[in-house]
């Protein structure tokens, strides 16, 4: 490991080839090394967690904080992992200090009440749930999610998510794919034709309508059909101007 760059690209390459623990190695070895580049502890801690050692996982993400006790996701990092160790009071206070750092609101009032959820205080859980989805336009699907689970034990209805707030639309909302679609190609006709300025071939305009049409338009009666014979035909019975007749006594006033 002659540089962080190399020390990086060689854990990764063991963690995409399933090596875990050299990959473990690799970034311990790496953390001391370079103590003041908090990115090696915090992808030691994440592949301990990955290896099931959570316990040592806790301890380098708070050692990060000790050192950078503004990292918002180092925060959020040591409160799962905490969870998971079933830390609960460890858990609250960590959710609490990522809300103040800077984390997701939602991401971080979600753990925060869960974990006060899971310490017997469910109302207070509810209640701090629901203010911070109000709050936030009944947008939060994390904070949905939350409530919709809490409401059976509560006794509360859930208000309803926004979906236009969201941005997100699920299989509820998904927009309905009509029965039959048609494979319109658009026709090309000559600047100067009868056909361009109409948008349609004479021929098309003179056939009976397909069957899907007339399922669509929801008709049964019988089509008219329009004669467009004469639109092949050359006129022959126009003179030309210069050969009209002017009446002798035209411009006669008297």
């Amino acid at each position: 490991m002659d540089s962080p760059e190399q020390a990086l690209r060689d854990a990764h390459a063991a963690e995409v080839e399933g090596n875990l623990d050299l990959a473990e190695s690799i970034l311990r070895t790496a953390s001391k090394r370079w103590r003041r580049e908090p990115e090696f502890k915090m992808r030691h801690a994440k592949v301990l967690r990955s290896l099931r050692n959570d316990k040592k996982a806790l301890k380098v993400y708070r050692s990060v904080l000790k050192a950078h006790p503004h990292r918002a996701d180092a925060a959020i990092a040591a409160a799962e992992t905490a969870s998971s160790l079933n830390k609960a009071r460890l858990a609250e206070s960590l959710w609490a200090r990522a809300l103040s750092v800077g984390a997701p609101t939602d991401v971080a009032t979600a753990g925060l009440c869960r974990t006060i959820w899971l310490r017997g205080r469910k109302e207070e859980a509810w209640e701090r749930a629901l203010s911070a989805f109000t709050q936030g336009g009944n947008s939060s699907r994390i904070l949905h999610d939350f409530l919709r689970e809490c409401s059976p034990i509560i006794g509360t209805q859930v208000p309803e998510i926004d979906i236009l707030e969201t941005g997100e639309l699920n299989d509820d909302f998904s927009p309905i794919s009509s029965r039959r679609e048609l494979a319109i190609e658009s026709p090309t006709f000559a600047a100067d034709s009868v056909e361009a300025m109409a948008g349609i071939t004479a021929d098309d305009l003179a056939a009976p309508a397909s069957e899907a049409i007339t399922e669509l338009l929801g008709g049964n009666d019988p089509q008219h059909q329009i004669d467009m014979s004469e639109m092949g035909k050359v006129s022959t019975d126009k003179k030309p101007q210069s050969d009209v007749e002017i009446p002798d006594d035209l411009f006669d006033f008297d």
